[in-house]
């Protein structure tokens, strides 16, 4: 009898703004960008996974049992690293759906990696991560509604590059204040709403400025939202705070800011294209220089013309 391989591909994802809102169902604004993992596999006795990065046989499990899906052999390929941000669980993730039912729409496939990845470390994450990683459209961030999934793509500038600095602090979520600072967000806390009430805000006012090419609008919604994840969700660290500040400093860089979890990790920051080099030089951290692409569940256009602004497959206009 003929083994059945299958081969699937997903791209990492920046958050620009929209940070520690997810999982309370507001609004945030992520990107796929142009890292992505590449996995092969087929049946096997029992889950395995060859890789060069360790720990992804548990989020490969997980995500086989909730796709109905016995063992596989799966092999991975990533240029998504490891720890920098740009979410290489959800890359692993919706590279393995996207390869053992190609045919599943992609808001379920979101849905069911992100139950996938909570059950495999125990982090109760939202759904952007996933979302981001499946129906990310090239030359587009995604205005989603975590709450409604309700989503449309919006138009990104190709004069502007999406730069990811590594701060080098690195830490597991399930070792950090990350679940404590969900409930007491769950909870109102006053310091925690605040951040979450102007951080949706600043989103709505990013695509306002996204759509009126108000660059430097921009960069101080992005200062403004470290300074408030900073001071009012107490999720950044003093190295991270230097490193934001240095990038800010930078001449063509926009303005920048913690992104993900916190607690470390890394900052995003907005620069203008041509200039990237400068930010490089100054910061001397490894940096990602990331372009928008497309999530593993857009189906591709038969033309070669740039995909429309308008809402995406399933998605309604927000």
């Amino acid at each position: 009898m003929r083994v059945r391989r299958w081969r699937g591909r997903a791209p990492g994802r920046v958050n620009l703004i929209g940070e520690h809102v997810d999982y309370l169902g507001g609004v945030v604004l992520p990107a796929s960008v142009d890292r992505h993992t590449q996995v092969t596999g087929m049946p096997a006795a029992e889950w395995s996974v060859e890789s060069d990065v360790e720990g992804g046989l548990e989020y490969v499990r997980a995500i086989g049992e909730q796709l109905g899906v016995g063992p596989q052999s799966v092999h991975v390929e990533s240029d998504v690293p490891p720890g920098s941000g740009i979410s290489s669980s959800a890359a692993l993730l919706v590279a393995v759906a996207v390869g053992l039912k190609p045919r599943m729409d992609g808001v379920q496939a979101a849905r069911t990696c992100q139950r996938a990845e909570q059950l495999a470390t125990g982090v109760q994450v939202g759904v952007m991560d996933q979302f981001a990683s499946a129906l990310g459209r090239r030359g587009h961030v995604l205005l989603l509604d975590c709450g409604t999934l309700e989503y449309r793509a919006v138009p990104f500038p190709d004069d502007l590059v999406i730069a990811v600095i590594d701060s080098g602090e690195h830490r597991s979520l399930a070792d950090t204040p990350y679940n404590e600072r969900r409930r007491e967000a769950e909870r109102g806390e006053p310091k925690r709403r605040r951040h979450v009430d102007s951080e949706i805000a600043r989103v709505h006012a990013f695509v306002e400025a996204l759509e009126e090419h108000r660059f430097e609008r921009l960069g101080t919604l992005l200062k403004e939202s470290h300074q408030s994840l900073r001071d009012d969700f107490e999720v950044s660290t003093p190295l991270i705070d230097a490193l934001v500040e240095q990038a800010w400093a930078v001449d063509g860089c926009l303005g920048a800011r913690i992104m993900g979890a916190g607690f470390g990790g890394s900052i995003v920051a907005l620069v203008e294209r041509g200039r990237e080099k400068q930010l490089v030089d100054a910061i001397q951290r490894p940096v990602l220089l990331c372009d928008t692409a497309d999530g593993a569940f857009v189906r591709q256009p038969t033309s070669s013309r740039p995909p429309p602004s308008l809402p995406l497959e399933r998605g309604r206009a927000i």
